[in-house]
């Protein structure tokens, strides 16, 4: 299934994805891979994939325009069928730590629009309006798993 989570920071991409790359080693304890290029950075598991747009980043320019939030990081998330739910669970809990050490904003898409998760201005947002297979996934346990406060509203996409 694919998502996008965008960011607000002041890292360079690259440096972002090595945080994040720690973050993941941490995590999961597990073997990953990296590989660059000059348009992205992709980091793997066996749970997902996390692909840093460095060259084609027009996505940023919609989501600043069409949901009104700033934004200068795109990265591609795609979770394996057969690891779904175990690679949602990592990889929130891996966006809570995200959240820990960055105080800008964050947009977490789910096929370019539904915005499930949004945080402003330090206050994140999860959205209350789920279709039938979001409500299946998008359980308050596996939210918990952000470690971190939390209001539910209906996010416009």
């Amino acid at each position: 299934m694919d998502f996008e989570l965008f960011l607000e920071s002041n890292l360079s991409c690259k440096s972002l994805a090595e945080v994040i790359q720690k973050k993941i080693n941490d995590a999961l304890n597990e073997k990953i891979s990296v590989h660059y290029d000059e348009e992205e950075i992709v980091i793997g598991t066996e749970y997902f994939s996390l692909a840093f747009e460095i060259e084609d980043i027009s996505g940023i320019d919609f989501v600043r325009n069409h949901y009104n939030l700033y934004v200068n990081v795109c990265i591609r998330v795609q979770l394996y069928g057969n690891t779904f739910y175990q690679g949602l669970e990592y990889l929130f809990k891996i966006m809570g730590k995200i959240m820990k050490g960055c105080c800008g904003n964050l947009l977490f898409l789910e096929n370019g629009s539904d915005q499930l998760l949004r945080k402003e201005n330090g206050q994140l947002i999860v959205s209350n309006d789920l279709d039938q297979y979001q409500i299946k996934y998008f359980t308050a346990d596996r939210l918990s798993l952000l470690d971190h406060p939390y209001i539910e509203e209906k996010l416009p996409n």
